[in-house]
Parts: C-alpha cells; structure tokens; sequence
C-alpha cells in the first residue's frame, strides 16, 4: 500500500519512523541528569518539565505555522532542529545551556508532529485516509521499536552515544524532506489569502477552534481518555508488584505485547473501522477503555494484568484513528493549523498531568479505588464524546448537508 502513494507521503512516514526512533532520547534524560550530572531530583524534574512544556508550546505553534509556514518546510526545519539540539547534549553543556536546550528539544519535537500529521492526512486519497492514519501508526509504533533496539545498544557505550544517534536520525531525516521540499521548488511561506471558512448549523465554531465548541469538548474528552492511557506508564507496574504475582520482568513483556499487537492489528482495525464507522468505533473504544483497569480488581493472578493489557490496546486501535480522523474532518476549510496544533499540544501534554495524578491518588487511596476513579472518567468521556464526535463528523460543505446527514 505505501508503494501506491504520493511520493511526499512516502517521506512523511519515513520521516515519522526516523523521529520516534529518535525519540528514545527523552527516556534517557532523566538518567544522564542524574548519573552524568549527578542533579538532584528537583532539578532534574524542572528539566524534564521544561522538555514537556516545550513538546506542548512547539506542537500548537507548530500546527499556527503550517497556516503560513509551508508544511513540507515546517517538518524538514523542526527535524533539523530537533536533531542538533538532541546531539548537542552529548557534548554534555553545563546546567545553563541545559535551560535552553533541552525545551528547544521539545519545541522542535512537538512541530514536527502537526505538520506532519497534516501532510500525511491531506497527501493520501479520501478514500484511503483511514487505512493511510494506520499506517502512520504502524510506523511510529516501528520506530519506538527500533528505539529501545538502538538505545540498549548504545547505552552500554555512554548516554552521549544516545543522544547523538537520536540527532544523527533527526537530521537525516531533514535532508530527505528539505531535499523534497527543494526538488518540487516549493514556497518557503504560503500566500497570505485564508482559507474558505465554514460554519456549522447552530452558529459555533467558525474558522477558529477557540470558539469551536464540540472540538473543545472533544478535546477534553481526550485529555481525560489520556490520563486513563498513562497510567499504564506509572501506576499499573507499581499496583501489578504489590497486588499480583506478577514479576518485573512480565511488566516488560506485557508493554512489548502492547506494541506488537499494535503493529500486527492497527491496519486490520482500520478496515473495521472503514465498514462500521468512526462514531461506532468511538463508543466501542471509549467503552472498552472505562473497563480495562477494572478488570485488576478481580484477582491476583496475572491473567487479569494480561487481559487488562489487552483492553487497553483494542481502545489504543480504535480510539487513536478516530481522534484524528474526526480533528481533520472537523477542520476542513477552517484554520486546520490551529485545530491540529490543538490536538497535538493536548496528546502531548497529558504527560504532565497523568502519572503524577494517577501516581498521589495511588497513594491516598490505592490502586482498587484508582481503578474505580479511572472508570468514572472513563464514562464521562463516552458522554462527552458521544455527542461531541458525530457532530465533528457532519459534513463541513453547507449547513444544509450538515443538518441532513452524519456520518456513522
């Protein structure tokens, strides 16, 4: 299938494997802080805090700048910038510098992604974007995999041996898109003219997304169904080690299970979700969701942490492809920048809210009431999103097509 799109999509997810195989650098900051500076945790939280505010400013300025920023150029200089600040911290540059590079990192990781997201989507054939967002997962979920291949390699040689790898990948994949970008004597800036904008039936939204609010009522459906998703990242490996007889190294093999599943199933998914719909798939992956931690409270044995696993990664297939789907349908012929910015700032910004969160109810409550307290959120995303979704999905032409039709 890939050999059958346009070549710019082509190096779009050549350039998304390159990146989230480069992305390994952010689990190993934490480490080189503490093992190479020898920075207490204080300051190695503000650093890593300074690396997440940077993903969330760079991925909604980011997506403000496709507006006018070509996004073909817009990706090529986010990966080339991303790259030599990344490999700039193998030079090990004082506390300083520190204050400086390491949210440039960020910045320049979270532009990437908009643009790009947006290149992929527009670049593939209407009739082949649902398949075409899976396999824009399968590459990123690739390029994690390649990830933790390369860094257990590498660290054994020195963390600047990480980090110059993850700049060296960056940069190579800059010269593929800036090349691109070159050979087709592509614009640096787009015109200045705006976009033909569209308004829904009941007077909301317009062009901008800040007055759009089923899409901000989207949004903050996911920013709930993402603070349930990470906790698979903080508090389901401490709950498994004090509640189940599950060891460290089933941990490791429950989270390569998710990633394989995710590579293996996403495009057959995809194609389910093509037949049935994406508001049909919404409900079922918001479902799915609400219940999966729950299942750890019916016993000790690791079959519920597997099939706990399992749930979580059929809502992580359904509910992914239809976010986005919905967020490029919602903002045709409006200000797609701004609506992709949006998105990608709050998929990326729940890192800052979700384990810590998670992690201080774990401890004033436990793990049994964290999972009940997830399901409540979980519920109430379905309810916002039940609604909200169907609407980002009526047609944007005239507000007569959307009063007639919605698509399931």
């Amino acid at each position: 299938m890939i050999r059958t799109l346009p070549r710019a999509v082509q190096l779009q997810l050549l350039a998304t494997l390159l990146n989230s195989a480069g992305g390994i650098v952010k689990l190993f900051m934490p480490l080189y802080f503490l093992e190479v500076y020898g920075y207490e945790f204080s300051t190695i939280a503000w650093l890593m805090a300074g690396y997440g505010g940077g993903c969330i400013l760079g991925a909604y300025v980011g997506g403000v700048l496709s507006e006018r920023l070509d996004p073909q150029w817009a990706t090529g200089i986010s990966l080339l910038l991303s790259g030599i600040f990344a490999a700039s911290l193998a030079l090990a540059p004082p506390l300083e510098l520190l204050l400086i590079v390491v949210p440039l990192v960020g910045v320049f990781d979270g532009a990437f992604r908009p643009a790009n997201l947006r290149l992929v989507m527009e670049g593939s054939p209407q009739e082949l974007q649902v398949r075409v967002q899976g396999v824009h997962r399968v590459v990123f979920n690739l390029g994690v995999a390649l990830a933790g291949v390369l860094a257990g390699a590498l660290v054994g040689l020195g963390y600047g041996y990480v980090f110059l790898i993850q700049g060296l990948l960056n940069l190579f994949g800059s010269f593929f898109l800036l090349g691109y970008a070159l050979k087709q004597t592509t614009g640096l800036w787009r015109p200045a003219g705006v976009e033909l904008v569209h308004k829904d039936a009941g007077g909301h939204g317009g062009s901008s997304p800040w007055g759009d609010g089923f899409f901000l009522v989207f949004i903050f459906g996911q920013l709930l169904a993402l603070g349930i998703f990470d906790q698979m990242y903080g508090t389901f490996g401490i709950f498994l080690r004090e509640h189940t007889d599950a060891s460290a190294p089933w941990i490791a093999y429950l989270f390569s299970m998710n990633a394989l599943l995710v590579v293996v199933l996403q495009l057959p998914v995809s194609r389910m979700i093509e037949r049935h719909g994406v508001v049909i798939a919404s409900r079922l992956g918001g479902l799915l969701l609400s219940g999966a931690f729950l299942i750890l409270n019916m016993g000790s044995h690791i079959i519920w942490a597997v099939l706990t696993m399992l749930v979580l990664t059929a809502a992580e297939l359904l509910l992914t492809p239809v976010w986005t789907l919905s967020v490029m349908n919602r903002s045709q012929g409006r200000q797609r920048g701004k609506y992709l910015g949006i998105f990608s700032a709050a998929w990326l910004g729940h890192s800052l809210y979700g384990p810590g969160l998670g992690t201080w109810l774990y401890g004033a409550y436990g793990g049994f009431i964290l999972w009940w307290i997830c399901a409540g959120a979980g519920l109430l995303m379905v309810i916002l999103h039940y609604s909200a979704v169907p609407r980002l999905w009526r047609a944007p032409v005239t507000s007569t097509e959307e009063q007639a039709s919605i698509v399931h």
